[in-house]
């Protein structure tokens, strides 16, 4: 998520970039304790502003195509492209639809930006043709909105709290999300090790939810009983290597500490007595 500020009690909550902050490199913080609730039912959404600037659709435009190429031509994206491990995944995954969560203000955000030409970048290279993509976060505006449009993303009008059921094979790009918001996600998708097979998570660390959990038995990772639970049979991979991640620059700001989870589970696990494990 980029540094945008929830707004109000529906409002997503963010987890900012945490670490070593060097010369002018984006300000990182601590992640909070008590994140704001999502909400338990999908309620109508509407931008956060609702003004309409053509220009500014335009400018976004630009800069977003901007990003796009950026990442493309980054040893980053191109190590990505060359993970024959990822690709193959991906493949017998073949992801028909993208969303991508919980991106914050991508008009003021440097980091935004570069994740949503990360999310473009993946349905034109790594999903199959006919791949649809959505974005959303309670945050947009209706100038992303148009923007989005421009780019081939449609956006919900209702604000599901992440619980979406993933109706087809579905990657679900939330770059830098609260353990809660992928908590909801995979609660959405717990009937079944069927219907869990059909996400892929690229977002948090699992591995690091857990090992948080463990540190503070009463912080929000804790109270991910699905993060924790899922953690023991997710196959989780690192995105990209940390040598092609310069702490200046908003490259690591938007793309440190992101894992993929592809949930490879057998038939005969019964999620119902793993989430009662994990949630002890």
């Amino acid at each position: 998520m980029s540094a945008a500020a929830a707004t109000s009690a529906s409002d997503w909550t963010i987890v900012r970039r945490r670490g070593r902050r060097r010369g002018n490199a984006p300000r990182s913080t601590s992640q909070p304790d008590a994140p704001t609730p999502l909400p338990v039912t999908p309620v109508l959404w509407s931008p956060s502003d609702s003004s309409l600037d053509p220009a500014r659709v335009s400018r976004l435009v630009a800069r977003a195509h901007a990003a796009i190429s950026r990442v493309a031509a980054s040893p980053l994206y191109h190590s990505l492209l060359q993970d024959s491990s990822l690709r193959r995944r991906l493949s017998l995954l073949a992801p028909a639809h993208l969303s991508l969560l919980g991106v914050g203000s991508f008009e003021s955000s440097p980091a935004a930006r570069l994740q949503l030409a990360l999310a473009a970048l993946l349905r034109r290279d790594l999903l199959p043709k006919a791949a649809s993509a959505d974005v959303f976060d309670p945050v947009l505006s209706a100038v992303e909105c148009a923007a989005a449009a421009a780019l081939g993303f449609s956006v919900p009008s209702l604000d599901d709290g992440c619980r979406r059921c993933a109706e087809e094979p579905t990657l679900f790009y939330m770059p830098h999300c609260e353990a809660s918001l992928y908590d909801a996600l995979l609660a959405a998708n717990w009937d079944s090790p069927a219907q869990l097979r059909r996400v892929c998570v690229l977002g948090n660390s699992f591995r690091r939810y857990a090992l948080q959990a463990e540190e503070n038995r009463s912080g929000p990772a804790a109270k991910a009983p699905h993060v924790l639970a899922a953690e023991r049979f997710a196959r989780e991979e690192r995105f990209g290597d940390p040598r092609d991640l310069d702490d200046e620059d908003w490259f690591a700001h938007a793309f440190n500490e992101t894992s993929w989870h592809f949930f490879e589970l057998r038939d005969d696990v019964d999620l119902s007595a793993t989430i009662a494990v994990g949630g002890s």
